[in-house]
């Protein structure tokens, strides 16, 4: 929805729906949904700048890092966001360096923003790093394959490693 700072009431304005990833440009991610992203913004003008807070959820599934098992993470982002015009950044189209500051303000073209973006970028950074089915995944045996959740593979345990051993004496001297 794309919402211009004239359009923005005195009251603000609200955006309360549920949208889908396709919408958002992410459709075949590695993560995927079987129902929408739940939007909550109040959009508010200060001046010419424009303030968006609220909130924005969704249960995705992805695969788990260790035993590729799927499974669902419920993803949630507190939305406090402030955008200025983009000519107030002082940055010309050749400059070079941003100083901290520049990197934390996000700036509006043609008199307004597309809340599909905010609501994408906000999506994307609440994402976590590593998905895991349960925090005591065991993974996969890296002889046979076999998720370990399920039970031992009957694999032998791996031969030591001879840089293992001579950390364990080096640590044995040292004591």
């Amino acid at each position: 929805m794309w919402i211009r700072l004239s359009e923005i009431s005195p009251h603000g304005v609200t955006v309360s729906s549920p949208v889908r990833l396709e919408q958002l440009g992410l459709a075949g991610e590695p993560w995927w949904t079987d129902g929408p992203v739940h939007v909550h913004l109040m959009v508010n003008r200060e001046a010419e700048h424009i303030l968006v807070d609220g909130d924005i959820s969704a249960s995705l599934k992805f695969h788990c890092s260790r035993c590729l098992q799927e499974c669902v993470c419920d993803v949630n982002s507190a939305v406090h966001l402030s955008l200025a015009p983009a000519g107030e950044s002082g940055l010309s189209e050749s400059a070079h360096q941003l100083n901290a500051e520049d990197l934390e303000q996000l700036y509006y073209r043609e008199g307004g923003f597309e809340t599909n973006d905010v609501v994408r970028e906000q999506l994307l950074l609440s994402i976590p790093m590593r998905v895991l089915c349960r925090s005591d995944c065991r993974g996969l045996c890296g002889s046979c394959g076999k998720n370990l959740n399920e039970g031992p593979c009957g694999c032998p345990p791996p031969a030591a490693s001879p840089l293992a051993e001579q950390l364990k004496r080096w640590r044995a001297d040292e004591h």
